[in-house]
């Protein structure tokens, strides 16, 4: 099978040579052009063959005119619904495309994406999460806009040449974990415009990337998703095991991210070997939970992509 073919299958419950395998990395390239960003993913795929070209989305949104941050309420209604032409989604849009002609039509690219909450804190201060949760009105009008223009750039995304968005919500941590929420916050703040992007990226594989620990999967079961990506080896999240009981859709996941660059040879194995008898052959991308640290050693990478093959 090629890479596509293998992807394909596995999103789609078919039949499958060995189990998808990626692992990924931040690359820095948030001051790069698309271009630059896009060679460095390159060669990141072709030295270590995974099946899947993930591209990371360094670029981060850009806050109203004149905003440094979030201080007051009246800042979250300076928000309006933005172009796909802002200069984020432009240089992210160039990586794709170029990521696209150099791979060829064969290699899966699935983009990374964060919800429309993450889109601002991560920009304006993940300690502004308080402010936005205590204005209601304020704070859905922005999110609103935010998501307008999140939908408006999935559109884009597959004239690029995209094939899949593995996104990024922090929505499923309960308050047992860090930047957990409630069950209200939850279904104000952050689970409608989570529907909406998901709807927004149909006609691309979607990835549904439950960040975080002590995360309730009963809250995103049914999203409109054809892959759940879940770090299972983290405290307080369920294993591969337990997600097969909850869902018939696809995995993703298996090799502990936090632990990954300190491992040996053979723990790495064993893992990845626990992680195929939990979830099986199909339905199944084996790879971190989330991404790896920049300075995982070669030596594990390329024990990761060996072992995958060996998982007939």
């Amino acid at each position: 099978m090629n890479k596509r073919e293998r992807f394909e299958a596995a999103v789609n419950g078919g039949d499958v040579d060995h189990p998808p395998c990626v692992v990924w990395v931040h690359f820095v390239t948030d001051a790069l052009p698309g271009e630059e960003a896009a060679r460095r993913h390159a060669a990141f795929l072709r030295t270590y063959d995974w099946d899947i070209s993930k591209v990371m989305h360094d670029y981060r949104y850009p806050l109203p005119q004149g905003l440094e941050t979030i201080n007051t309420p009246a800042d979250m209604l300076r928000f309006e619904k933005l172009p796909p032409t802002i200069p984020n989604y432009t240089k992210q849009l160039d990586l794709i495309r170029a990521l696209r002609k150099e791979l060829g039509p064969d290699v899966p690219i699935v983009d990374t994406f964060f919800d429309p909450f993450q889109q601002v804190v991560r920009t304006a201060g993940m300690n502004k999460s308080s402010l936005i949760y205590a204005n209601q009105r304020e704070a859905l009008h922005m999110l609103n806009a935010v998501t307008e223009t999140v939908c408006g750039y999935m559109q884009e995304l597959k004239k690029a040449g995209c094939d899949g968005v593995l996104y990024s919500i922090n929505g499923a941590i309960t308050p047992a974990g860090e930047r957990g929420v409630d069950d209200d916050t939850f279904n104000t703040f952050l689970k409608p415009f989570d529907v909406r992007v998901c709807e927004a990226m149909q006609g691309m594989t979607r990835i549904l990337h439950v960040h975080g620990t002590h995360v309730d999967m009963k809250r995103v079961l049914d999203y409109p998703v054809e892959v759940f990506s879940v770090s299972d080896r983290l405290k307080g999240n369920p294993s591969l095991a337990q997600l097969r009981e909850m869902t018939g859709k696809c995995l993703m996941g298996g090799i502990n991210e936090s632990k990954i660059q300190e491992r040996s040879i053979p723990e790495i194995r064993e893992e990845m070997w626990d992680a195929f008898k939990q979830a099986g052959k199909k339905k199944f991308i084996i790879s971190p939970g989330c991404t790896s640290a920049p300075q995982t050693p070669e030596h594990i990478l390329r024990c990761v992509r060996s072992t995958s093959r060996d998982m007939k």
